[in-house]
């Protein structure tokens, strides 16, 4: 090395010499960091376009993961694991389903008759004119209030848990309902006060929570919560939750009914003593046929009805076998459970007898009005 080179980098330069070789050397770092960069970006442009064009990749999960089928595993979970399923306003059931219902169906863990094994969470599905219907049922209430026996008119009823399995109040959503529908509620929504609005925002918020946070009963909580309580505004939204809540009565409690155990008033959700029996059927009583097959479902179920109650057992005004006002329905929502017209139009299709449509469904065609002769007009 020479001793002018040893120099230069031993620090012996004069400062302004210094300096400019400083400079130098970060003008060339520049230089290089960005013929790096400009590589970088080039080689990952190339690569995303390559890539995109050549091997498109498979869409989001969260909108291929929506499930379109209900079966066993599906029922296991809760609409809040599928991303693409909960950020719709009004989520519905996977439209494979035959009927859909409103909404998504909550997982029963504490319904013997599902858990077993031995039935889907949706058991009916043997007669397509009534399966829809009779599934509807079976997203609030448990299996054995239409199933088995009991001798007690008005049945004796309770809501349980959905999470616990135990006994309950009635669910949220149907005392929501009543504040907004009954004569007592109505006099206090008419003249509310700041009082009135927090107990309406905070049954709609606890209706929600019970439907695993159903976004729909969200914003109807966050929007009356947001207006002044003497304003139209407000009293628009009440008629909003009017109108809206009844969406949200069938798979959304949170809850169930079941039987009540008369002695200790805890909900009925399994025959006594069968788990030897099911597990016996599990492990081959399937391939059963005639008599032995009749012989173990006896014994699986044996407090089962000779014949599942009929729709018109309970959906009547008079002598129904469920004391809807005791259990927490509201006085609107009876009256929507008990007119006859379309439990009378199931009983029929159950029967094999025609199906007539009620007139507020098939309004009378007018008859066309047949023409009237002209009168012949005189010759100009």
């Amino acid at each position: 090395m020479t001793k002018a080179t040893a120099a230069r980098f031993g620090g012996h330069l004069p400062g302004g010499k210094l300096l400019r070789f400083l400079r130098e050397i970060g003008v060339r770092v520049y230089a290089v960091g960005i013929v790096a960069l400009v590589c970088w970006l080039s080689f990952f442009a190339l690569r995303y376009l390559v890539v995109t064009l050549m091997f498109p990749s498979k869409a989001p999960p969260q909108i291929i993961g929506i499930p379109t089928r209900l079966d066993r595993e599906l029922l296991q979970t809760r609409r809040s694991q599928w991303p693409g399923i909960e950020m719709i306003a009004n989520p519905r059931t996977p439209p494979a389903h035959y009927h859909r219902v409103d909404g998504w169906i909550q997982p029963d863990r504490f319904n013997d008759c599902t858990q077993s094994g031995c039935h889907l969470a949706l058991p009916h599905t043997k007669r397509k004119e009534v399966r829809a219907f009779l599934n509807m049922h079976a997203t609030s209430i448990q299996c054995d209030v239409c199933h088995a026996q009991s001798n007690v008119r008005p049945l004796a009823l309770t809501w349980y848990d959905l999470d616990r399995g135990k006994a309950c109040d009635s669910p949220a959503a149907l005392r929501a309902y009543e504040f907004v529908t009954s004569e007592e509620g109505r006099k206090q929504l008419a003249e509310p006060t700041a009082a009135v609005q927090k107990k309406l925002v905070d049954l709609l918020t606890a209706a929600s929570r019970a439907a695993d946070g159903l976004y729909a009963l969200q914003q109807l909580a966050r929007h009356v919560a947001s207006v002044r309580p003497t304003s139209d505004a407000f009293q628009k939204l009440v008629e909003a939750v009017r109108s809206a809540l009844p969406r949200h009565f069938r798979g959304e409690y949170g809850a169930k009914l079941a039987l009540r155990d008369p002695a200790t008033g805890r909900p009925i959700l399994k025959h006594p003593e069968t788990a030897k029996a099911v597990t016996e059927y599990l492990e081959g009583g399937t391939s059963l046929k005639g008599a032995e097959r009749d012989a173990l479902l006896a014994r699986i179920h044996p407090q089962k009805r000779a014949e599942p109650l009929h729709c018109t057992d309970c959906h009547r005004k008079d002598d129904s076998l469920i004391p809807f006002g005791q259990i927490g329905y509201p006085p609107a929502r009876q009256e929507a459970l008990t007119g006859p017209t379309i439990f009378q139009m199931i009983q029929n299709i159950s029967a094999g007898q025609p199906m007539n449509l009620p007139s507020f469904i098939s309004p009378s065609i007018p008859q066309p009005v047949p023409p009237q002769p002209q009168a012949t007009q005189p010759s100009m």
